[in-house]
C-alpha cells in the first residue's frame, strides 16, 4: 500500500473515532491492535495473503492487505489486490434479478419455464412449479453441490450444463430442505439474457460494477491474466502450502465468477447497507432490497453452533445468508474455491460492513476475523476467535483421523478383484455426467473424468477401490471410493464413484 493510501486511511480512522463514541469494551482494542491481531492470526494460520476492508456509517474506515500474493514471490497484498470471491457472486446475481423485478420484466414468483421454456428438472411437477425465488434460496431439492462436477474441471457451456439438470435426481422433497446448489444460481443468471436480452457478464458490468465504481472488478478468470495485481490461490500440496492454478468458473459464472478487491467490495457493502443507494443515487428499490435481505428459507442451526457463535437463528434470503449475533441481524455470504476463501458480513443496524479475502483454502480465518471485528464494534466481550477456530480445526482433523481409522478397520483383508485388471479398463458413460475412462498402465488402474476428477486406483477390497485424486478439490476428500459392478455374465456393467455425491457411469464398450 502506498504512503498516500495509508495516510488517507489513517485520517479516516481519526475522523471516525472523533465523531463516534464506541462502547468501553470496544475502545480497549484500538484499530492498531486490531491490525496487529489480523497479521498475527494470518501468521498463525499460515495464510500467504489476505485483505480486509471495513465500512462504518457509509465511510471506508479500514482497507489493508497483509502478506504476499504468491509464496516465493515478493509482491505484497494491498487493498487493490484482486481475489476470486466465488459464491459472493450469488448476491450480485440476485441483485441483477431484483433490478428486472423493479423494471416489471420479472417477478420473484414467476415459474422459471415462463422465461426459459427449455428448462427441465428431474421431476415434471418441479419443472412446472419451480420459481425464480426457489432458484435463489437453495430449496430445489437437488443435493448440496450436486452437479458441480459438470463445471469444475469441465469445459461444458452454460446451456449444456443447464440442459443436463433434468437428469440430476433430487435428494429431498421440493421446498422442504436447504441444500446448497450452485447450478440453480447458474439457471438464475441465465434468465437475464432470456428476459433482458443482455448476458449476465454484461449486466454485471453495466448495472452493478460500473454504477458502484467497482472499476477493478471483473467476472472471468481470463481477465486476471492481464491484471498486474492478483492474488494467487494456494493449497496444501504434498503437505506444504503451494500456489495452485485458478479454476475456470466461466461456465458457472452467476454462482461464482466475480473477481474483486476489498476496495471495490466496500462499495458493494455501502450499496447494501444503504438499501440500494450509493452516493445519493437509488439504484434499486428499498422494498426489493428488503425482500432480498429477508428470511426466505430456514437453515438448521445446531446447538453447538448456536452456543459457540451466540446465534439464535440461521437462514437464507435471496442470495444472502442470514443470522444474528449479540442481538443484531447479520447479512453475510462466504465464497470458496480452490485456493481462495472470502467472507462479507453486514450489520444493518450498526451500518457496519466487513470484507475479508484470503488466498488459501480451506480456512476458517475469514470467519474468525469477522467475529473479532464484530466484537470490536459491537462492544462484545473480547474473544480470541482465531485461536478458537484453530482449535476447532484440530478437533476436526482428529475426527477425520478417527473416521479413517474406522474405515481401515472395516476393510476386508485378503480379498482380490473378481476380474483381471484389464477387464475393468475401458470407456464409461452417463447421460448426466458424460464420458469417463478407466485405463490400465503398467499394472495400475486410473480413473479419468476431467482435469479435477482423475487419479490412480488403489485396491480396497473385492471390486472396490479408492481413487487417490491427482488434483483434489479443497472441500472434497483427497480419496474417494470407486466400486465396479458386474452383470449376470460376470462382465463389468457400471461403476460408482463418490464426488460430492455418488455418481454412476455405465460401461460403454
Amino acid at each position: 500500500m502506498n504512503r498516500f493510501c495509508t495516510l488517507r486511511i489513517s485520517l479516516l480512522f481519526l475522523a471516525f473515532f472523533s465523531l463516534i463514541s464506541l462502547p468501553l469494551t470496544a475502545q480497549r482494542v484500538s484499530l492498531e491492535a486490531l491490525d496487529a491481531y489480523i497479521e498475527q492470526a494470518r501468521l498463525d494460520w499460515e495464510i500467504p495473503g489476505l485483505a480486509v476492508s471495513i465500512i462504518k456509517n457509509d465511510s471506508l474506515i479500514f482497507a489493508k492487505g497483509y502478506g504476499v500474493k504468491q509464496l516465493g514471490q515478493p509482491g505484497k497484498v494491498d487493498a487493490h489486490t484482486l481475489f476470486a470471491v466465488a459464491s459472493n457472486s450469488k448476491a450480485f446475481t440476485a441483485t441483477l434479478l431484483g433490478m428486472l423485478v423493479a423494471q416489471g420484466k420479472l417477478n420473484w414468483d414467476d415459474p422459471v419455464i415462463r422465461h426459459r421454456r427449455d428448462f427441465q428438472m428431474f421431476d415434471p411437477y418441479v419443472t412446472r412449479e419451480i420459481t425464480v425465488r426457489d432458484l435463489l434460496t437453495h430449496r430445489s431439492g437437488l443435493p448440496t453441490f450436486g452437479g458441480d462436477h459438470l463445471w469444475i474441471g469441465n469445459d461444458l457451456s452454460r446451456d449444456e450444463i443447464i440442459r443436463r439438470i433434468r437428469y440430476l435426481e433430487p435428494t429431498a422433497p421440493f421446498r422442504t430442505t436447504f441444500q446448497y446448489q450452485n447450478l440453480m444460481f447458474l439457471v438464475a443468471g441465465e434468465l437475464i439474457p432470456a428476459v433482458a436480452g443482455i448476458g449476465w457478464d454484461e449486466a454485471m458490468q453495466q448495472w452493478i460494477l460500473g454504477p458502484l465504481g467497482m472499476t477493478e472488478s471483473n467476472t472471468t478468470i481470463r481477465a486476471l491474466a492481464s491484471h498486474p495485481n492478483v492474488a494467487m490461490p494456494h493449497e496444501r500440496v504434498g503437505g506444504k502450502i503451494a500456489p495452485v492454478a485458478f479454476d475456470n468458473l466461466d461456465n458457472v459464472a452467476p454462482a461464482a465468477a466475480l473477481n474483486a478487491n476489498v476496495l471495490d467490495m466496500a462499495q458493494w457493502m455501502r450499496f447494501n447497507l444503504n438499501e440500494g443507494s450509493i452516493d445519493g443515487q437509488q439504484l434499486l428499490d428499498k422494498d426489493i432490497m428488503w425482500e432480498m435481505h429477508s428470511l426466505q428459507m430456514p437453515v438448521p442451526l445446531s446447538r453447538r453452533s448456536a452456543d459457540f457463535q451466540d446465534r439464535q437463528f440461521s437462514g437464507y434470503g435471496l442470495g444472502w445468508s442470514l443470522s444474528d449475533y449479540h442481538g443484531r441481524k447479520i447479512i453475510s455470504h462466504g465464497g470458496g474455491m480452490s485456493g481462495m476463501i472470502s467472507l462479507q458480513t453486514l450489520v444493518p443496524s450498526e451500518k457496519l460492513g466487513i470484507m475479508i479475502m484470503t488466498n488459501f483454502a480451506p480456512n476458517s480465518l475469514t470467519r474468525a476475523l469477522s467475529y473479532r471485528i464484530l466484537d470490536h464494534f459491537l462492544g462484545a466481550p473480547e474473544r480470541d476467535w482465531a485461536q478458537e477456530y484453530l482449535d476447532l480445526g484440530k478437533q476436526a482433523r482428529q475426527r477425520a483421523e478417527e473416521r479413517e481409522n474406522a474405515l481401515q478397520a472395516s476393510r476386508i483383508s485378503g480379498t482380490r478383484p473378481a476380474l483381471n485388471l484389464d477387464a475393468y479398463a475401458g470407456k464409461y458413460y452417463d447421460t448426466f455426467s458424460g464420458p469417463a475412462t478407466v485405463r490400465l498402465e503398467q499394472g495400475q488402474l486410473y480413473f479419468d473424468y476431467n482435469s479435477r476428477h482423475r487419479g490412480r486406483l488403489e485396491h480396497w477390497h473385492y471390486d472396490t477401490f479408492r481413487v487417490i485424486w491427482d488434483n483434489p478439490i479443497f472441500d472434497m476428500p483427497d480419496k474417494s471410493f470407486l466400486t465396479f459392478y458386474l452383470d449376470d455374465n460376470g462382465k463389468v456393467e457400471k461403476l460408482k464413484v463418490s464426488f460430492y455425491d455418488p455418481l454412476y457411469f455405465y460401461r460403454a464398450n
